[in-house]
């Protein structure tokens, strides 16, 4: 079974508004990229620099094996867009390191997670939070601001829905170019998700 207290473990990378923002924001999504049977959304909300992304898929799978394979930090560059390396502290906080595009510092980020089963939907909820200020590297430019929710929701004994939202701000000036970087990690990152997922089963 998945626990169901609080428990850290490997975003990718991960990141996203809270549950409730979501849900209060539901309509505002729009559709950015839709192929290979997963959608990508994107929605500006008030206060925030940039857009909110969310990705959804159907997998064939458990939510227990979802779970499981995105608790394996040594699994994560293989399906975490521009993963280099992920590691746990002794103390539980995750630390992830990213590939920068071209001209760029790498980026990395340090967080926490917890997990809920939500019994009247059935669902597994995955939220993180962000401790910028543990365990500065001068080798990398610190992601600040970042939020992350992953959904797992059971359709049936064999498939699942998952559902990533992400909010990032790498502190670079490009603004556009940032969105669209930040919606077609979104996309890679269940596009090879999912792709590991198919060589496990």
């Amino acid at each position: 079974m998945i626990p169901t207290i609080k428990t850290l473990f490997c975003l990718g990378l991960l990141l996203v508004s809270g549950f409730s923002m979501a849900e209060q924001t539901q309509a505002n999504w729009q559709l950015k990229i839709d192929r290979e049977g997963i959608q990508v959304y994107q929605q500006q909300q008030a206060g925030f620099k940039l857009k909110h992304s969310k990705g959804v898929m159907i997998v064939k799978a458990q939510a227990e094996q979802i779970y499981q394979l995105m608790q394996d930090l040594s699994l994560c560059s293989q399906w975490l867009y521009d993963c280099l390396s992920a590691m746990r502290h002794d103390d539980g906080l995750i630390h992830i390191v990213f590939n920068a595009p071209l001209w760029f510092k790498d980026r990395d980020v340090v967080f926490s997670s917890e997990t809920q089963h939500l019994t009247a939907s059935d669902q597994w909820l995955i939220t993180t939070d962000s401790h910028p200020t543990k365990y500065p590297n001068s080798n990398y430019v610190r992601i600040n601001k970042s939020q992350a929710i992953w959904l797992l929701t059971a359709i049936n004994s064999h498939q699942v829905q998952i559902s990533y939202e992400l909010y990032v701000d790498p502190e670079i000036k490009l603004k556009a170019g940032v969105n669209k970087y930040n919606r077609d990690a979104i996309f890679q990152t269940l596009h090879e998700l999912r792709k590991l997922l198919k060589g496990l089963n």
